[in-house]
Protein backbone atom coordinates (compact mmCIF):
# COMPACT_ATOMS: atom_id res chain seq x y z
CA UNK A 1 0.00 0.00 0.00
CA UNK A 2 1.27 3.47 -0.89
CA UNK A 3 1.16 6.06 1.86
CA UNK A 4 1.64 9.84 1.88
CA UNK A 5 5.43 9.55 2.28
CA UNK A 6 5.63 7.15 -0.67
CA UNK A 7 3.70 9.68 -2.73
CA UNK A 8 6.17 12.40 -1.70
CA UNK A 9 9.08 10.17 -2.70
CA UNK A 10 7.46 9.34 -6.04
CA UNK A 11 6.80 13.01 -6.73
CA UNK A 12 10.44 13.89 -6.08
CA UNK A 13 11.70 11.02 -8.26
CA UNK A 14 9.29 11.94 -11.03
CA UNK A 15 10.64 15.47 -11.03
CA UNK A 16 14.30 14.32 -10.88
CA UNK A 17 15.11 10.61 -11.17
CA UNK A 18 18.76 11.35 -10.30
CA UNK A 19 17.96 12.93 -6.92
CA UNK A 20 20.01 11.39 -4.12
CA UNK A 21 18.43 9.37 -1.33
CA UNK A 22 19.91 11.89 1.13
CA UNK A 23 18.14 14.77 -0.63
CA UNK A 24 14.86 12.84 -0.63
CA UNK A 25 15.34 12.04 3.05
CA UNK A 26 15.81 15.72 3.92
CA UNK A 27 12.70 16.74 2.03
CA UNK A 28 10.50 13.89 3.28
CA UNK A 29 11.76 13.79 6.86
CA UNK A 30 13.02 10.20 6.97
CA UNK A 31 16.46 8.63 7.24
CA UNK A 32 18.26 7.83 3.96
CA UNK A 33 18.11 4.12 4.86
CA UNK A 34 14.31 4.35 5.17
CA UNK A 35 14.15 6.07 1.79
CA UNK A 36 16.29 3.33 0.23
CA UNK A 37 14.01 0.66 1.66
CA UNK A 38 10.87 2.43 0.44
CA UNK A 39 12.30 2.93 -3.04
CA UNK A 40 13.34 -0.76 -3.20
CA UNK A 41 9.79 -1.76 -2.17
CA UNK A 42 8.22 0.56 -4.75
CA UNK A 43 10.48 -0.95 -7.41
CA UNK A 44 9.74 -4.53 -6.32
CA UNK A 45 5.99 -3.82 -6.30
CA UNK A 46 6.20 -2.47 -9.85
CA UNK A 47 5.15 1.05 -8.87
CA UNK A 48 8.51 2.33 -10.11
CA UNK A 49 9.07 0.62 -13.46
CA UNK A 50 12.38 2.27 -14.27
CA UNK A 51 14.31 5.47 -14.56
CA UNK A 52 14.85 7.53 -17.67
CA UNK A 53 17.04 10.22 -19.10
CA UNK A 54 15.20 13.26 -20.41
CA UNK A 55 16.97 15.07 -23.20
CA UNK A 56 16.67 18.70 -24.23
CA UNK A 57 15.07 18.67 -27.67
CA UNK A 58 16.30 22.16 -28.52
CA UNK A 59 19.90 21.28 -27.66
CA UNK A 60 19.65 18.26 -29.99
CA UNK A 61 18.35 20.36 -32.88
CA UNK A 62 14.76 19.09 -32.57
CA UNK A 63 12.84 22.21 -31.45
CA UNK A 64 9.59 21.23 -33.21
CA UNK A 65 7.29 18.84 -31.38
CA UNK A 66 4.29 17.35 -33.15
CA UNK A 67 1.49 15.03 -32.16
CA UNK A 68 0.35 13.02 -35.15
CA UNK A 69 -3.05 11.30 -35.20
CA UNK A 70 -3.34 8.33 -37.53
CA UNK A 71 -6.51 6.60 -38.67
CA UNK A 72 -6.27 2.95 -39.71
CA UNK A 73 -8.88 1.74 -42.24
CA UNK A 74 -9.10 -1.80 -40.89
CA UNK A 75 -7.47 -1.84 -37.44
CA UNK A 76 -8.16 -5.51 -36.78
CA UNK A 77 -7.75 -7.23 -40.15
CA UNK A 78 -4.28 -8.72 -39.97
CA UNK A 79 -1.83 -5.92 -40.79
CA UNK A 80 -0.03 -4.60 -37.72
CA UNK A 81 -0.02 -0.84 -38.29
CA UNK A 82 1.42 -0.28 -34.80
CA UNK A 83 4.49 -2.34 -35.67
CA UNK A 84 4.99 -0.33 -38.86
CA UNK A 85 4.47 3.00 -37.07
CA UNK A 86 6.83 2.07 -34.23
CA UNK A 87 9.75 2.38 -36.66
CA UNK A 88 9.07 6.04 -37.51
CA UNK A 89 12.24 8.16 -37.29
CA UNK A 90 12.57 9.99 -33.97
CA UNK A 91 9.36 8.54 -32.56
CA UNK A 92 9.15 9.30 -28.83
CA UNK A 93 5.78 7.74 -28.05
CA UNK A 94 3.18 5.65 -29.84
CA UNK A 95 -0.24 5.12 -28.30
CA UNK A 96 -3.22 3.10 -29.51
CA UNK A 97 -6.20 5.31 -28.72
CA UNK A 98 -9.99 5.21 -28.69
CA UNK A 99 -12.10 7.62 -30.72
CA UNK A 100 -12.09 8.64 -34.36
CA UNK A 101 -8.36 7.99 -34.70
CA UNK A 102 -6.44 4.81 -33.97
CA UNK A 103 -2.93 5.98 -33.03
CA UNK A 104 -1.25 9.00 -31.47
CA UNK A 105 2.43 9.54 -32.22
CA UNK A 106 4.72 12.03 -30.49
CA UNK A 107 7.47 13.11 -32.86
CA UNK A 108 10.20 15.72 -32.35
CA UNK A 109 11.70 17.21 -35.49
CA UNK A 110 14.21 19.82 -36.57
CA UNK A 111 11.47 21.72 -38.38
CA UNK A 112 8.44 21.52 -40.64
CA UNK A 113 10.45 20.10 -43.55
CA UNK A 114 11.71 17.14 -41.51
CA UNK A 115 8.27 16.50 -40.01
CA UNK A 116 6.67 16.62 -43.48
CA UNK A 117 9.31 14.20 -44.80
CA UNK A 118 8.61 11.77 -41.94
CA UNK A 119 4.85 11.92 -42.56
CA UNK A 120 5.16 11.61 -46.35
CA UNK A 121 7.75 8.81 -46.41
CA UNK A 122 7.09 6.81 -43.23
CA UNK A 123 3.51 7.32 -42.07
CA UNK A 124 1.36 7.88 -45.18
CA UNK A 125 2.76 4.78 -46.96
CA UNK A 126 1.72 2.44 -44.13
CA UNK A 127 -0.82 0.16 -45.82
CA UNK A 128 -4.05 0.71 -43.84
CA UNK A 129 -3.47 4.41 -43.00
CA UNK A 130 -6.37 6.48 -44.34
CA UNK A 131 -5.92 9.78 -42.53
CA UNK A 132 -3.11 11.65 -40.81
CA UNK A 133 -3.69 14.74 -38.68
CA UNK A 134 -0.90 16.79 -37.18
CA UNK A 135 -0.84 19.15 -34.21
CA UNK A 136 2.26 21.30 -33.66
CA UNK A 137 3.14 22.16 -30.05
CA UNK A 138 3.61 25.92 -29.54
CA UNK A 139 4.80 25.64 -25.95
CA UNK A 140 4.65 23.19 -23.07
CA UNK A 141 2.73 24.64 -20.14
CA UNK A 142 2.68 21.62 -17.81
CA UNK A 143 4.19 18.18 -17.59
CA UNK A 144 7.69 17.27 -18.63
CA UNK A 145 8.69 19.03 -21.85
CA UNK A 146 11.49 16.73 -22.88
CA UNK A 147 12.54 13.91 -25.11
CA UNK A 148 12.12 10.87 -22.90
CA UNK A 149 13.38 7.69 -24.45
CA UNK A 150 14.52 9.43 -27.64
CA UNK A 151 17.45 7.80 -29.33
CA UNK A 152 20.03 10.06 -30.98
Amino acid sequence: MIDARDKQILSLLLHDAAISKADIARQVGLAPSAISERVRRLEADGVIRGYEVRLNAHALGKPLLAFVLVTDAKPSLGFDAAAALSGVTGLEELHKIAGDDCYLLKIPASGIDELNHIIETQINPVQPVTRVGTTIVLSAVAGRPCMAGHSI
